[in-house]
C-alpha cells in the first residue's frame, strides 16, 4: 500500500509579521540605510566647498604639511564643512606654524 504524503499542518494562530504589525501586535521592521550617496565630480561641486577647498589648500601650504595618500579625501570631505569651521582649521594650521617656528630648536 503506497503512502500518502502528510498534509502540512497549518498553526492558525500564527501570522506573518506583516499581519501581526496590522493588528498592533509587533512593530515594524527598520528601513533599510539609504545607499550612500556618490561622490559629486568637481564640476558638481558647489562654489562654497571649492573656496573652501582653496582655503585649506593654501593653510596647507604655507605651514608646509606634505601631503599624503588620503589627505586629499580629507581636504573634500573637511571642504563640505561650513566656510567658519574651515576658517578655524585653516587658523589651526597656521597657529600649529608658528608654534614649531618659535619653539626651540634640536
Amino acid at each position: 500500500m503506497p503512502q500518502r504524503p502528510a498534509r502540512p499542518r497549518v498553526d492558525e494562530t500564527a501570522g506573518d509579521l506583516g499581519s501581526l504589525v496590522r493588528l498592533g501586535l509587533a512593530d515594524p521592521p527598520p528601513e533599510p540605510a539609504p545607499p550612500p550617496a556618490h561622490e559629486l565630480p568637481d564640476a558638481a561641486q558647489s562654489g562654497m566647498e571649492r573656496a573652501n577647498e582653496a582655503r585649506l589648500q593654501a593653510a596647507l601650504s604655507e605651514s608646509g604639511v606634505s601631503k599624503g595618500g588620503r589627505d586629499e579625501h580629507v581636504i573634500d570631505v573637511l571642504a563640505r564643512l561650513d566656510p567658519a569651521d574651515v576658517d578655524a582649521v585653516a587658523a589651526w594650521l597656521k597657529q600649529k606654524k608658528d608654534k614649531d617656528e618659535t619653539g626651540p630648536k634640536k
